[in-house]
C-alpha cells in the first residue's frame, strides 16, 4: 500500500517557502479579503480551517514546517484515502494533484473516459473508487492521469504554466513487483477505444526516439 512519508520527499521538492504572489491571489488570501501568502504549499484558506480564525502574514511566514507536513497528511492525503491506493506512483500523482489544484474529480473522470468506469464524476474518492484505482493496469493509469494533469494545466495557462508542468515532470512511475490481489472485481481492463492513447503507452520508446 502507498506510504505518506515515500510520498513526503515528493511534494517537499516541489513546494518553496514563504511567498505572497499576485499570480496566486485566490491561494494567498484569506477570508477576510488580505492577502497573507501561503507557505510550504499550505494556502491561506487551509491554514484558516486548521488554526480556526483568519491568518495573518506572520502566521502565514512563521508557519512551522512540521505543522505543514501534518495539514498535508491530514487535508489532502487521508481525504484521497491514499493509504488504501496499491500503488505508491498513482498515489503520489492523485494527492500532489489534490494538495496543487484542489481537484480531484480527475481520477474518476479518466477511470469514466479511458477505463469505461460506470461512475459518478465528482470529487469523492470513496472506497469504492479505491477498489477500481487498484483493480487498474498501475502503469497505464499513472499514464493517462499525468497527461490529464497536463491537459488540465495547459487549459489555466499562465505565468505558473512552466512551473506546473516542471512539476509534473517530476512524478514518474516506477516499476515494482505487483503484490497478490485477492479480489475479484469485475472491472480490471483499460477500455482501449482510445486505441491512441494505448498505442502511445504501449510503446513509448518508439516515440521518444
Amino acid at each position: 500500500m502507498a506510504n505518506f512519508n515515500l510520498f513526503l520527499p515528493e511534494l517537499l521538492k516541489a513546494e518553496g517557502g514563504y511567498q505572497n504572489k499576485i499570480s496566486d491571489r485566490k491561494g494567498n488570501t484569506n477570508s477576510l479579503g488580505q492577502m497573507v501568502g501561503t507557505k510550504y504549499g499550505i494556502s491561506a484558506p487551509v491554514y484558516e480551517a486548521y488554526i480556526k480564525r483568519p491568518p495573518t502574514v506572520s502566521d502565514m511566514k512563521n508557519l512551522p514546517l512540521s505543522t505543514a507536513v501534518l495539514i498535508a497528511k491530514k487535508y489532502y492525503w487521508d481525504a484521497c484515502n491514499a493509504d488504501e491506493i496499491e500503488n505508491q506512483s498513482v498515489a503520489n500523482l492523485i494527492v500532489d494533484h489534490y494538495f496543487n489544484s484542489g481537484k480531484r474529480m480527475f481520477v474518476k473522470q479518466v477511470l469514466k473516459d479511458r477505463f469505461g468506469a460506470k461512475i459518478k464524476v465528482d470529487s469523492k474518492i470513496s472506497r469504492d473508487t479505491i477498489a477500481l484505482i487498484n483493480a487498474s493496469n498501475p502503469e497505464f493509469l499513472h499514464f493517462e492521469l499525468k497527461k490529464s494533469r497536463e491537459k488540465y494545466y495547459r487549459s489555466l495557462g499562465g505565468v505558473n504554466l512552466r512551473g506546473w508542468l516542471n512539476r509534473l515532470s517530476r512524478f514518474v512511475f516506477e516499476k515494482k513487483k505487483p503484490k497478490p490481489n485477492n479480489h475479484t472485481i469485475a472491472f480490471a481492463k483499460p477500455s482501449y477505444s482510445y486505441a491512441w492513447d494505448w498505442l502511445v503507452f504501449t510503446n513509448k520508446k518508439a516515440f521518444q526516439k
